[in-house]
This record gives C-alpha cells, sequence and structure tokens, in this order.
C-alpha cells in the first residue's frame, strides 16, 4: 500500500456528504451487529443529517434515538423513519442489532405520471410530505412493511456490493427488486395515512446546533472557544454547555477532542506523518495532551495505533 504524505482534505462530517448507492442509484444499507466475541461496545451514530431519506431496523438490543432535538428509548423489534435534512443520532447500551437502508426518492420515480407519481412519488421528493417517526409491531399491516424491509435486506446481503460500510446494488435486477420493496413501504405509509401534509416548520434549535456542529466540522483544526460556539446560537456559554451535553451527549470540549481524534487517526492510517504533525494538523497544540486525548479514546497511544 502506498502511504501519501500530504493532509487529505475533508469536509464537516455532520452532514453526511458522501453518496448514497451509486449515483445513478442513491440507495444503500448498512449493518450494525454487537460482535459476540469481543469486548461489547455500545453502537453510536454522532449528530448528523443527510439528503436521504433513512428507515432503521432495531432488531436487538436497547437505543436511544435522538431526531430532531426529540429523543425516543427504544427497545423492542420496530422501525424509525428519518426524513431527509432532520438531525438525528443513535447510542444504543450494550448487545445491539440494527440495519438501516438509506434512499433518495428519485429511484421510485417513472417517466409515466400516473396518480401514484404525482400524488405520492413527486410530493415525496419535493419534501411535501411528513413521514412517521416509528413504524412498531402493532400497527395495522405492520408485517407488509416489515416484509418489504426484511426482502430489502436479504436483497443487499445476498449482492454483497460492498463499500467500506456501505452495501449497495448494482444489477439492473436487483436494483429493480429494491425499488419494488421501497415502493411497497411507501404503499403503507400511504394506505395507512401515514403520510401527512409537511409543516416544514423547522425546529430553530435543531437548526442552530447545525451550524454549530458544521463549524466545529470546518474550524476543529483551529483553536475553538466555548464562548464562540455560544454565540453561533445566541446563548450563554453556560446555558449552551448544559443544552450541547443534553442534545449530543458530551460536553463541547469532549465532542470537539472527538472530531480532532477523528481526523487524527485518519491520519495515521493514510500518511507517514510524525505523531507531532498530526497533532498540530488535527487542532491540538500540546503533543502530550494530543496523546493523553488519543489514548483515552482509542486505548492506544499513536503509534500503537498506526502499527496495530
Amino acid at each position: 500500500m502506498t502511504i501519501r504524505t500530504e493532509i487529505p482534505k475533508r469536509p464537516p462530517e455532520f452532514e453526511e456528504t458522501r453518496q448514497q448507492g451509486y449515483a445513478t442509484f442513491p440507495c444503500s444499507m448498512y449493518f450494525a451487529d454487537d460482535p459476540a466475541d469481543e469486548e461489547h461496545v455500545p453502537f453510536l451514530t454522532k449528530p448528523h443529517w443527510h439528503g436521504a431519506i433513512e428507515f432503521i431496523h432495531f432488531k436487538k438490543g436497547t437505543f436511544h434515538l435522538s431526531i430532531d432535538m426529540k429523543t425516543d428509548t427504544i427497545s423492542s423489534d420496530c422501525y424509525a423513519v428519518v426524513g431527509s435534512g432532520l438531525l438525528h443520532s443513535i447510542q444504543s447500551d450494550a448487545l445491539y442489532h440494527e440495519s438501516a437502508l438509506l434512499f433518495h426518492p428519485s429511484i421510485l420515480s417513472t417517466r409515466n405520471m400516473d396518480a401514484s407519481e404525482n400524488r405520492l412519488v413527486a410530493p415525496l421528493m419535493n419534501g411535501d410530505f411528513t413521514l412517521p417517526t416509528l413504524i412498531t409491531p402493532d400497527m395495522k399491516g405492520f408485517e407488509h412493511f416489515d416484509f418489504a424491509y426484511r426482502s430489502t435486506e436479504a436483497l443487499f446481503a445476498a449482492e454483497h456490493d460492498l463499500h467500506g460500510d456501505q452495501y449497495t446494488l448494482h444489477t439492473p435486477i436487483a436494483q429493480l427488486k429494491a425499488k419494488s420493496y421501497v415502493m411497497l413501504m411507501i404503499a403503507f405509509f400511504a394506505e395507512n395515512g401515514l403520510l401527512t401534509a409537511a409543516k416544514k416548520v423547522p425546529n430553530p434549535q435543531a437548526e442552530a446546533l447545525k451550524s454549530v456542529l458544521t463549524y466545529v466540522g470546518s474550524h476543529y483544526t483551529e483553536k475553538i472557544y466555548i464562548r464562540q460556539l455560544a454565540d453561533i446560537m445566541n446563548l450563554n456559554v453556560q446555558y449552551f454547555s448544559r443544552f450541547f451535553k443534553r442534545a449530543v451527549g458530551r460536553t463541547p470540549i469532549e465532542y470537539i477532542n472527538e472530531v480532532r481524534i477523528r481526523h487524527a487517526v485518519s491520519l495515521l492510517t493514510q500518511t507517514d506523518l510524525s505523531v507531532l504533525d498530526i497533532a498540530s494538523a488535527s487542532g491540538f497544540d500540546n503533543v502530550s495532551h494530543f496523546n493523553k486525548i488519543f489514548k483515552r479514546s482509542t486505548g492506544m497511544k499513536p503509534l500503537e495505533y498506526r502499527n496495530a
């Protein structure tokens, strides 16, 4: 493997910018299973948002799902729906089993402007519908949604077109089957009155928090003061710190360090830069402080991590 020495340029990590699936078929799937033979580490996705619609299948474990600043604790086999552009995060207790389907509704569009296109697909693409948050087994017709989703899971697993942690579909037959299953899931929403007119009233706190996360993602190599982040939300430092901890699950300093350590991990694995240079490029002005935070976050010293 060729090791690069230049520092990779990375976009802010909170608005997910990577392509879901292929450009011609924006649909992908992710699987998260607690490894039975390893130390049980809770599942965690940081607060982020994306343009895709996301269906999440919580199969086993207890999960804390936050969507637009509202948190639900889920401890049974059910589904969650995250609409386009909504700030969300997930954290589990130990022992979990979960999957997620992400897609852009454009995959459902046809050239035939029939009633389903005009009344369901086009409004979905335009963001004119508010989607339900939870799909639970006690809901009428749940078995139809469950069948379509599990069939989609099996389809992605069988195709095994894997890019990193993202499962995609490249064959026309697999893509056609995936379209049909997603259509069945959307039809379940429609026939049970779960597609409602979008309120289009963004949560101001969630939107302000997005701005804070974006700022951190763009400026983590610089000195960041908590008062700068508080000013973005027009809050005093004490209230902002309490709000941030409640919303994100970590203090602002812990979160900034987490972003910096993620960047440091990337540099350690993709370049041959020295630890001193990596510390500086990741926003740490003191290498011993960097080593301490890195060990606390990963359980290893930087060079141990590189050589593991």
